[in-house]
């Protein structure tokens, strides 16, 4: 009965969506045809409340009120079509409408609260089956919108309709005040948030959260985040190559790597030293001389090979910085549909894509030598920072203005341990900028390009910093233009990273350990140059951004806080868990399938709940908290990549 009672809520709410897209002026969602949407919608809606009164208890009268409103919101939605000529009656069907989509949410609300009174189960049970009946519709539609817009061979069929990407754009369109809200919100997180700490800390005393992290210690080998990680980073190949799929060409930027690496193969590899990129063009130039591939051929694979090292990257770095390996498979998922990897793909800003990963060896490379006393890992350091200012002076720009944040932070908490720690921390920072010294005066030594170069890079670092001003981000905040082409339209229409991200920011605040300590130098070295740059340089900055390592730490909290503790998942029964939700996801992986790829009607997207029944029935579990969170996580990954796609089609 309570999977009914779910499964009923999930599809009429499914059949909601479309009459709320239409009112919110979205491409509604037809999955049958529009008739046939409607009836199911009514249906659901009736056999709502019959169900209601069946379950009606004197303890919860709620459930009985609610089959009430439910056949009623039921038969206001039929009057308009047995009554077509009275004009008040069509205005009856809009409140049927409303009353019984309402009525749905409130009976899966209710359903949950009072799961024990109802239904005679855990409340933890109730939202198992509730979370499983919403995602049995869900991840086959999100897998079909995926489908559409790869250029597949698909039998043609009418219905499902829905154009994805259009509806994608217009959706974070319409949540564009939202969208700058949490960035601005993001930016300035570490200018209000110690305030607002000192407030909850005089009413919640330090109550601690993401345990694991906080006490230094990792959790065991899990090879279930490991497979995350993996697929990550195929989503991150996916992503990086779906232009490349479609016949797009390549981004702007593109024209001018190929033409140094023409000019090279044309004049050799001194070449390179005319640009202010030398170590790049050099490392591009013995790929192509090595390979035998085509420039542009290479160009093209570059793009793909920078996204799996990213999401790489990314994985290692959080797994370093937050010892636990659900963040880190996690960082790595929203590494992979992130803005570093469509931002890069769209506009070829390879060189910048490129920074991300360097910045997060050498953190972990500074952080061996400084904090463990390594000279192995101290010359490493100060290498890899001769190294990548070579590769891009920007990235080693703000990597050098990002330790002097993290200097002032550890002195600011006395998180170094001593004076001596502050004074080699102090040297191995200087020494790192010191390497510029040598580069400036070669530059001057070899003249013609080199120094041409260097002069372009001193003018352009020249007038960021003249025009360095915090009026500039209030400018910003003003030119509703530049802020609708940032938050309401492509890459960086990301309200629910920014939320993430918040929420992340805080829980490595309360953390306050030298490792989260250079997340936290990272968040605040990009926040401080977007709050000061101009308008036409705030790219740079937002561009560099830590967000996917936030937003894992977010979600992870958000996680804990729900009740999806990594202690709680290690019950009894934990096998039959794992092989239900596999079983689920395969499922729902298949129906995906068969609306994509076969010609069956639409409507067997509605039998999804016969094999959800079965698999309750064979796999019968109190619990389940793994098993939802996994199916949580491929709904996640699944919107993101949509949303990715549709940003670069």
């Amino acid at each position: 009965m309570p999977l009914a009672l779910f499964s009923l809520t999930s599809v009429n709410m499914l059949f909601s969506l479309s009459p709320l897209a239409a009112g919110l002026g979205l491409p509604p969602m037809v999955l049958m045809s529009f008739h046939l949407d409607w009836i199911a919608w009514v249906v659901s809606g009736n056999l709502l409340a019959w169900i209601c009164f069946m379950l009606a208890k004197p303890r919860v009268k709620a459930v009985f009120y609610l089959g009430v409103l439910a056949l009623a919101g039921s038969v206001l939605q039929v009057l308009p079509t047995i009554l077509p000529k009275y004009g008040p009656v069509l205005m009856a069907g809009w409140v049927g409408g409303i009353l019984i989509s309402c009525t749905a949410v409130a009976l899966a609300i209710v359903g949950v609260v009072y799961s024990r009174e109802v239904f005679s189960i855990t409340s933890m049970k109730a939202s198992r089956l509730l979370l499983t009946s919403l995602l049995a519709l869900v991840i086959p539609l999100q897998v079909w919108s995926i489908a559409t817009m790869f250029p597949l061979i698909r039998p043609p069929r009418e219905y499902p309709r829905f154009d994805v990407v259009m509806a994608s754009g217009r959706f974070f369109q319409t949540l564009f005040p939202l969208t700058a809200v949490l960035f601005v919100l993001l930016v300035t997180e570490w200018l209000w948030l110690p305030a607002v700490a000192k407030v909850l800390a005089g009413r919640e005393k330090g109550k601690a959260t993401y345990r694991e992290v906080a006490s230094g210690r990792m959790r065991p080998y899990s090879l279930s985040w490991r497979i995350l990680a993996g697929i990550s980073i195929l989503a991150g190949v996916l992503v990086a190559g779906y232009q490349w799929s479609c016949g797009y060409p390549m981004g702007d930027d593109a024209g001018y790597y190929v033409l140094m690496l023409s000019r090279m193969n044309a004049t050799g590899f001194q070449a390179a030293f005319s640009t202010e990129r030398p170590f790049f063009f050099l490392a591009l130039y013995v790929a192509e001389r090595i390979l035998g591939l085509d420039s542009l051929l290479l160009l093209r694979l570059l793009v793909v090979t920078l996204a799996a090292i990213l999401v790489a990257s990314a994985y290692c770095f959080t797994l370093f910085v937050m010892k636990s390996e659900k963040t880190a498979a996690l960082a790595a998922l929203f590494a992979a549909v992130s803005p570093h990897v469509t931002v890069g793909v769209d506009y070829f800003i390879v060189a910048n894509w490129l920074g991300i990963p360097l910045i997060m060896f050498f953190l972990y490379c500074f952080w061996k030598g400084t904090v463990e006393r390594s000279k192995r890992w101290t010359a490493g350091t100060i290498a890899l920072s001769g190294l990548i200012l070579g590769f891009h002076y920007f990235t080693w720009l703000f990597l050098m203005f990002m330790l002097l944040i993290y200097f002032l932070l550890g002195v600011a908490e006395k998180g170094f341990g001593g004076k001596a720690n502050v004074r080699y921390m102090a040297v191995v920072i200087t020494a790192s900028v010191g390497v510029a010294a040598p580069a400036i005066l070669l530059a001057f030594l070899a003249g013609g390009g080199t120094l041409a170069s260097l002069n372009l890079a001193q003018h352009t670092i020249g007038i960021l910093l003249s025009q360095a001003s915090p009026v500039n981000f209030l400018t910003f905040l003003a030119n509703l233009g530049h802020m609708y082409e940032y938050f309401a339209r492509e890459h960086y229409a990301i309200p629910l990273m920014y939320l993430l991200a918040l929420v992340g920011f805080a829980a490595t605040g309360r953390l306050g350990n030298d490792r989260t300590r250079l997340v936290r130098s990272w968040l605040i070295a990009s926040c401080l140059g977007i709050i000061v740059v101009r308008i036409n340089e705030l790219w740079r900055f937002v561009y560099v951004l830590p967000l996917e390592m936030l937003a894992a730490l977010g979600f992870v909290t958000v996680l804990e806080y729900t009740g999806f503790k990594e202690e709680s998942m290690a019950v009894r029964g934990e096998n039959t868990d794992v092989r239900r939700t596999g079983f689920e996801l395969i499922t729902f992986l298949l129906f995906g399938a068969l609306l994509a790829f076969s010609t069956l009607p639409s409507a067997v997207l509605l039998l999804v709940f016969g094999p959800v029944a079965a698999l309750e029935l064979l796999f019968p579990s109190e619990e389940g908290e793994k098993g939802i969170m996994f199916l949580l996580i491929t709904s996640l990954a699944l919107e993101q990549m949509t949303r990715v796609l549709a940003t670069l089609a």
